[in-house]
């Protein structure tokens, strides 16, 4: 007769710090999932621009891919008491890095909704901030405006194709120089 032995419990990986080569590969993959498929690149009108479109509420919003480093799923969000600006929801380590969690929509104005999931876009020239995406960005390119600079029509094929949208600036946004609307 044998002895049952207590049957070890699934535990689950301890998280390890990211070595500089897993991130390398990490943004690598993440900067590849935001492209725009080549053909659409290919046959996007002159002049467009690649942008990440943020719907918030009603409104599209784009920042422009040249300003964003990375972009992945919000997994865990520290909230923090101290409060340095009206936007900010709390802090995420991220790469051995610290970063505060700005909420888009209520740096534009918009009700903030607490929630604690979304996305995290990650500036490339804010690498201590990052913003908190309520819902999914898409990459699409679009085609500026040249009667306002700051508005371009949806150039990809879907569900926002033709639609207007605001480009953004990711300086302007931190700055609180924002104006709200599409």
């Amino acid at each position: 007769m044998s002895q049952d032995k207590p049957k070890a419990g699934r535990s689950r990986p301890t998280p390890q710090a990211e070595s500089p080569r897993v991130r390398l590969i990490l943004d690598d993959r993440a900067r590849r999932l935001a492209q725009v498929d080549r053909a659409e690149a290919d046959a996007a009108p002159d002049g467009a621009i690649s942008v990440l479109l943020c719907p918030v509420g009603d409104n599209l919003y784009g920042l422009p891919m040249t300003e964003v480093a990375s972009l992945r799923p919000l997994e865990r969000l520290s909230r923090t008491t101290i409060v340095v600006g009206g936007g900010v929801m709390g802090l995420v380590a991220d790469g051995g890095r610290v970063r505060q969690v700005l909420d888009l929509a209520h740096l534009l104005g918009a009700p903030a909704s607490g929630d604690a999931d979304g996305y995290l876009m990650i500036p490339k020239a804010f690498p201590d901030f990052a913003l908190r995406l309520g819902e999914r960005p898409l990459s699409i390119m679009a085609q500026p405006d040249s009667a306002h600079p700051d508005r371009a029509q949806v150039a990809s094929a879907g569900d926002h194709h033709t639609k207007t949208l605001v480009i953004l600036s990711v300086a302007a946004l931190l700055a609180a120089d924002v104006s709200v609307g599409a």
